[in-house]
């Protein structure tokens, strides 16, 4: 076993905004021995996004908790106490980090931080401070792969960044503090009508690729196409074809961010040509999927 050693793994980026109220991280480390960290939490709240490999995390005297990419944490913490990570041997691991202050938590939440760090502490079985962690789907991965490899330079850069931090903290308390009851969105609809919308959003995330359409989806659940596309957006706040290509969109810049395949590639496998995906994806990303590899 490795010797502790007192210091935080060094950043690839390190991006203060807010006047150093927000604060973004993203790095990519590679282990080819275990590596252990021992520094204190923050106070405020912290989604950190694990691209890939896998870590522990003990806090105080607690069990360690693991995680193990793809995933995203939410920790919240009011004072401090002491965090051992330890990274296993002869991986990669890639993250991209937000941290928020106690004050710019609150403020951009509108939530008290008492509040929310109460309402976490009970998800986490009555521990403070709170770590919880939920699987990153590809829209989480998404986000963190645009944080890493901003397509945005110059006087927009901080803007960008900002707004994306502020989105993944956003899906990051979604994820791993899931609302109580229906959302205020979701409120007037039957609970046949949501769980059959929900079904629906679920068959789009697992067979992205396929050509799929209104008619066809609403056969799945037994419901007809216009209660069907009412029910979705009332939920979901978009359509059911802006709803898929958006997935399919993001889940293509967390491939090519990553490297993971070319253009040509990643263009079938999410189910377009590659002329008519890079048309979407250059409207709405402002890049050419080129550019990212």
């Amino acid at each position: 076993m490795s010797a502790p050693i007192n210091s935080i793994l060094l950043p690839r980026n390190f991006i203060p905004l807010l006047g150093g109220e927000l604060v973004i991280s993203t790095g990519e480390n590679e282990f080819v021995e275990e590596r252990r960290v021992i520094e204190p939490f923050k106070r405020g709240l912290t989604v950190a996004v694990t691209l890939d490999g896998r870590m522990s995390c003990r806090i105080d005297d607690r069990p360690a908790i693991r995680v193990e990419a793809p995933s995203v944490s939410l920790i919240l913490s009011s004072s401090a106490h002491r965090r051992e990570q330890v990274f296993p041997p002869e991986q990669t691991f890639r993250y991209a980090l937000v941290h928020l202050s106690v004050g710019a938590a609150q403020s951009h939440t509108g939530i008290p931080f008492d509040a929310l760090l109460a309402r976490a502490t009970q998800h986490a079985g009555g521990h403070a401070p709170a770590f919880l962690t939920a699987g990153a789907d590809a829209v989480v991965r998404s986000i963190a792969a645009q944080i890493m490899v901003c397509p945005i330079q110059g006087m927009a850069r901080d803007l960008f960044l900002l707004g994306k931090g502020l989105e993944l903290v956003a899906c990051a308390i979604e994820s791993c503090l899931p609302s109580d009851g229906l959302s205020e969105a979701g409120r007037g609809l039957s609970a046949s009508e949501v769980e059959r919308a929900t079904a629906v959003r679920d068959i789009l995330v697992q067979r992205y690729a396929e050509p799929l359409v209104v008619s066809q989806l609403a056969a799945m659940v037994g419901l007809n196409a216009k209660a069907l596309g009412l029910a979705f957006r009332r939920l979901f706040g978009t359509g059911i074809p802006e709803f898929l290509q958006e997935y399919r969109l993001q889940l293509a810049y967390t491939l090519l961010a990553a490297g993971e395949t070319g253009v040509a590639e990643t263009a079938y496998r999410i189910g377009y040509t590659p002329a008519y995906f890079s048309t979407l994806f250059r409207s709405r990303f402002g890049v050419s999927p080129r550019d990212l590899r």
